[in-house]
């Protein structure tokens, strides 16, 4: 062996970088090798039997698979080691000339070279496919679920635009009250992590009720939802689930038209909920107790429900020519002792002649 590579050495040598071959005689110093070394070929003998187990093992490891293994075996048995070493990729005789072993080894080295570029470039491309995937759910957290799902419709026709559109909604806004208070003498982290505990709460909700959420605006948020009656209902238990924390939100809801479209530039947009259903809502939050929530009389009366005149409240807001009314209802559940659980509970009897 130690004769057939220093020979190979010398022909492959020629005109060339010398190539590195490495003889050894025991598993761990070709394990320490294998690990720490590029190899393109091995040549080993089919003698002493663990050098073959060795060898076979080595093929059946998804890292070494590719890398050639050429036995070289005694004339005498030829024809047992091909039956006998499935593993191998080339038995060559050991009386085979060395010119004969050259032009058998080219082919090997060739397909290993440009099994190795493939590999690389199949690496490389899977590195850039996971960044891709990596930004893209970086990306997905922070815009809405609705732009999102529009986003991958219209960039299924190869459009980098999305059209504005109109349509009704329940717009629910939520803002907390004294929130400049609450963060006087806190640190900023501190604030930052009592904000993200109550907005955990608000998005699990609002997205496990089917709704969105449009955009988070420091202390405030703009959740919609398309049934009037699940975005009342969800308004209400969010207040249930953040009634022990120190995070108090005014919340209002309204219904009306909307018009989701984009503001900004070509540079930099914003596809957002636009119009005065929208400034509404926030404008029924301002007024609404801390931990309470309003609903205005049109997505009260949207939604089937009749409320006794104790919980009316009719109130006139700042570039309204109009008076506004608004419904307490979550004073009215609490009060009456049915607060909402599951959707189908969300229903209002009112005895005769209480409104």
């Amino acid at each position: 062996m130690e004769t057939v590579t220093r020979q190979l050495n010398h022909r492959l040598a020629l005109g060339k970088e010398n190539p590195a071959f490495y003889l050894v005689d025991d598993i761990d110093q070709a394990e320490k090798i294998l690990f720490e070394t590029s190899i393109s070929m091995i040549l080993a003998g089919n003698r002493p039997e663990e050098n073959l187990s060795f060898l076979n093992a080595l093929k059946e490891d998804e890292l070494f698979r590719h890398l050639p293994v050429v036995i070289l075996t005694p004339p005498i048995e030829g024809s047992i080691c091909r039956k006998d070493i499935p593993f191998a990729d080339l038995l060559l005789d050991i009386e085979t000339p060395l010119e004969s072993i050259v032009d058998y080894l080219y082919p090997l080295l060739r397909a290993k070279v440009y099994t190795d570029d493939l590999v690389k470039k199949i690496s490389t491309l899977q590195d850039e496919l996971m960044n891709k995937y990596l930004l893209i759910d970086l990306i997905k957290r922070y815009i809405p679920k609705t732009v999102w799902e529009r986003a991958n419709t219209f960039a299924e026709e190869q459009t980098i635009f999305i059209p504005e559109y109109e349509e009704e909604v329940a717009i629910l806004y939520g803002d907390i009250m004294g929130f400049t208070r609450l963060a006087e003498h806190r640190q900023p982290k501190e604030v930052i992590d009592l904000l993200n505990e109550a907005y955990s709460v608000v998005t699990q909700m609002v997205y496990s009720a089917g709704g969105d959420i449009d955009k988070f605006i420091g202390d405030a948020f703009l959740a919609v939802h398309s049934d009037p009656l699940a975005a009342i209902q969800l308004a209400l238990q969010i207040q249930e689930q953040l009634q022990n924390k120190p995070v108090k939100f005014r919340l209002g809801v309204h219904y009306g038209p909307v018009i989701r479209g984009n503001v900004g530039s070509e540079l930099r947009s914003d596809n957002t909920l636009i119009g005065d259903t929208v400034n509404t809502a926030a404008r029924i939050q301002e007024v609404t107790t801390p931990g309470g929530v309003l609903a205005s009389e049109a997505v009260v009366q949207k939604t089937g429900m009749i409320l006794p005149l104790t919980y009316r409240r009719e109130m006139q807001f700042k570039g309204k020519e109009e008076p506004l009314v608004v419904y307490d209802v979550y004073r009215f559940f609490k009060e009456s002792g049915s607060f909402p659980g599951p959707l189908a509970d969300l229903v209002v009897h009112v005895p005769s002649g209480s409104n």
